[in-house]
């Protein structure tokens, strides 16, 4: 099968693109070649401006796409505007119409669980439920969402859009992105005590990267449409997250404890059996699996 990833150079379009690679002709649209990450895998790069003639010419001959591309949610406090995320819209918008045209319908559009933000009233969170983003880049993504059921219900198309919970691991090209994770890694790697703010119960609704591509391989030979949640199903708190670091690196200098200081955590945790019972996924990856991972994922990436 010929697939189309956009967002193939990114976090989880490497893993998926590195070992997945044996499995699927991959095509990814780039928008400057000289500035991706290199893929061993065979992986075509064809540049495109996102445009949809542009999309259109390098998606050609492709049997299904994966939507990846975006921008994501920031990684420090810096606040945002809606017109930073407006291109996460637009890419969408382009790309479901170029699939359109050139008579692609087996799409799998990549969302998030921030379409809900913290303001839905229950904490098992079904696609049924109500969306109501709390900031720019879950609208963003409730948009591409929209635009999904809009092609499907018009244009018969049959795009899945995947709400991901908070997807961790370990980026193959620029380490660890995400905050909370980078100073859980660096400290365990130092063998320095690792930092917990307030009483580290803060709750994380986490997915591995490598689930993810997992489900994201079992979405293409699916014939379903509509939205999935993809998540572990269950909230995982920072103190146990930093308990595993401990234990996979025996890191003897263990946690610290910063009871004064404000920690960040959800209640909100995705509903995953239509997952399950529609796509026949259900995560793998345990907590010390996942850290056991990114132990191995690392010391390769310093091997390299």
């Amino acid at each position: 099968m010929r697939v189309g990833v956009t967002g193939g150079v990114g976090f989880i379009g490497q893993y998926l693109i590195r070992d997945y690679g044996d499995d699927y002709d991959f095509v990814v649209p780039v928008r400057d070649k000289s500035r991706s990450v290199r893929i061993e895998t065979g992986a075509r790069m064809i540049e495109s401006d996102y445009t949809v003639d542009s999309l259109k010419n390098a998606l050609q001959g492709c049997d299904a796409v994966i939507h990846l591309a975006a921008k994501g949610m920031p990684k420090s406090r810096i606040p945002l505007k809606m017109e930073d995320y407006m291109p996460n819209v637009t890419a969408s918008a382009n790309i479901f119409e170029a699939c359109k045209e050139i008579g692609i319908t087996n799409i799998i559009n990549v969302s998030s669980k921030a379409v809900w933000g913290e303001q839905a009233e229950p904490d098992l969170l079904s696609e049924e439920e109500a969306p109501r983003p709390g900031d720019e880049y879950g609208v963003s993504k409730l948009c591409g969402e929209a635009l999904a059921g809009f092609y499907n219900d018009v244009y018969r198309m049959k795009i899945k859009s995947y709400r991901m919970g908070e997807v961790c691991g370990l980026d193959l090209s620029r380490g660890m992105l995400n905050p909370f994770w980078k100073v859980l890694l660096n400290a365990s790697v130092n063998g320095k005590p690792i930092p917990i703010y307030g009483r580290g119960i803060g709750g994380r609704d986490l997915i591995y990267v490598k689930d993810v591509t997992r489900a994201l391989a079992a979405g293409l030979d699916k014939d379903g449409k509509g939205i999935y949640n993809i998540g572990s199903g269950r909230i995982t708190t920072n103190m146990e997250i930093a308990e595993a670091f401990c234990k996979v690196f025996k890191n003897e200098a263990g946690i610290e404890s910063y009871p004064e200081k404000e920690e960040w955590g959800t209640t909100k945790c995705l509903d995953v059996e239509k997952a399950k019972r529609e796509l026949g996924f259900e995560a793998g990856y345990d907590l010390f699996r996942i850290v056991e991972d990114i132990k191995r994922e690392y010391n390769n990436l310093e091997i390299m």
